[in-house]
């Protein structure tokens, strides 16, 4: 799953807005989209405040956009 997708995810889960994301981290509500829909792959800053926002470390966040194509055949055993 592509990082912007677990964002949405992690968002809707909080029962939360974007825009209301948008604005506790410092970003205009477009390019919160952006980040979202994939155009644009967020700076490790924005990442941070996404994440005690959304209150999921950035570790889980990446871990959750991880997918089976992204793992090596020889270590997709330890993934599943």
């Amino acid at each position: 799953m592509e990082i912007g997708k677990v964002i949405k995810l992690l968002i809707k889960k909080r029962n939360m807005k974007q825009v209301e994301v948008a604005k506790l981290i410092g970003k205009s509500p477009t390019a919160l989209s952006q980040i979202i829909s994939g155009t644009f792959k967020p700076q490790s800053e924005t990442l941070e405040k996404l994440s005690e926002v959304l209150n999921v470390p950035v570790a889980v966040i990446h871990f959750l956009s991880i997918s089976e194509n992204d793992i090596p055949k020889e270590k997709l055993p330890l993934y599943k």
